[in-house]
């Protein structure tokens, strides 16, 4: 049996990884080649460090991550609102754990500059995936790796309807050792208690730290059709942005603006979509953001990519049939996904709406 994963971010590198343990031929397809720049972080949950020290296990490689141990929620006066305990959290920087699987998974099986074009079909059935270079990889098994705006997915499905999350973020990280020191181990978030605005802080090093702020553009926004790839004006406005939204805000919140780089900062536009019908049709099936997409008040999305591979993998190893495995995949995470969906749902309206009893953005189990 030969294995073609399309998309070779984290979902697709935890497949590629898993499949090899288990003496699978694979081959991973990714549209570039790593470069350990861009991108920003992230947390991730007990479950998906428990997947990463799996796939790790019988490497000397040092895992990537930093602790976090405590979770505040301040006021924008600085005000301590809650403080509680976190369990097993690490934060992430993308570029770390993605040049950590790479070196998980030997160079033979990956092919980069490969941008998934469309799938190649023999007695009408999926043999190859064809990429915009005029390759073809053949396969007996094609897996959907490539991310919110999958390709294969549409291949499968047809367009989905994505939900706007009516709540835009902006994310940056900047380098500032005495604020890094300071807030240590903690995830530290302010909030607005009369209207949907909050500023979070995460340190990923001794000197490195992630920020975000997350707002209801009713509040203020770049004016429509300004996007980075349009307009110079672009990170010029968004600095303006976030210091007017944020001007309130502590004094720590605004060292970060003035030591941001912002020509590296964007906004995100979060959007979900209903739980899919089916993980896959035919011999091709969908991991990750291509399968599933939840608003990222649950910090769920990269932990869910991880375990689709370890599942996906485990079902594959139950069951020869591939339909059998690909059902008994589906039948295994459609309640979760589901529940992190409607929970991301409920989140963003507790924080567009904010009540006096405050909901932690956090999954709990």
């Amino acid at each position: 049996m030969k294995v073609v994963v399309l998309g070779g971010g984290i979902a697709g590198l935890c497949m590629g990884i898993y499949l090899h343990q288990h003496d699978i031929d694979v081959c991973v397809n990714e549209r570039q080649v790593f470069t350990a720049v861009g991108g920003h972080a992230f947390l991730m949950h007990h479950d998906g460090i428990t997947v990463l020290n799996e796939l790790a296990n019988e490497s000397e490689l040092h895992l990537p991550g930093r602790a976090v141990h405590t979770f505040m929620l301040k006021d924008p006066d600085g005000g301590l609102i809650m403080e509680l305990p976190l369990e097993d959290w690490q934060c992430f920087k993308r570029t770390d754990l993605l040049a950590c699987l790479n070196q998980l998974l030997p160079e033979s099986h990956i092919n980069n500059n490969r941008i998934f074009s469309h799938f190649i079909y023999e007695d009408q059935k999926i043999v190859a995936a064809a990429f915009l270079n005029g390759e073809r990889e053949y396969g007996d098994i094609f897996i959907g790796a490539d991310g919110a705006n999958s390709l294969v997915r549409k291949a499968l499905f047809g367009e989905v309807k994505f939900e706007p999350g009516r709540v835009k973020e902006v994310v940056g990280i900047i380098e500032h050792a005495e604020l890094a020191n300071l807030l240590n181990g903690k995830f530290t978030k302010f909030q607005q208690q009369d209207k949907g605005l909050s500023f979070g802080l995460i340190p990923t090093s001794g000197i490195e730290m992630v920020w975000f702020m997350q707002y209801d553009p009713l509040l203020g926004d770049i004016p429509d059709g300004i996007t980075e790839r349009t307009s110079e004006q672009y990170h010029t406005l968004l600095h303006g942005l976030c210091l007017n939204l944020l001007k309130d805000f502590p004094v720590e919140v605004k060292t970060v603006l003035n030591h941001n780089d912002f020509q590296t900062s964007y906004i995100w536009n979060t959007r979900d979509f209903d739980l899919l019908p089916a993980f896959h049709s035919q011999n091709v099936v969908l991991i990750g953001d291509a399968a599933h997409v939840a608003l990222p008040f649950t910090s769920a999305g990269t932990t869910n990519a991880m375990l689709d591979a370890k599942i996906l993998c485990q079902c594959l190893l139950d069951y020869p049939d591939h339909d059998k495995a690909f059902s008994a995949y589906y039948q295994e995470r459609a309640n979760s996904i589901k529940e992190h969906v409607n929970m991301g749902r409920n989140l963003r309206d507790s924080f567009l709406n904010p009540v006096s009893e405050f909901v932690i953005p956090l999954i709990n189990k």
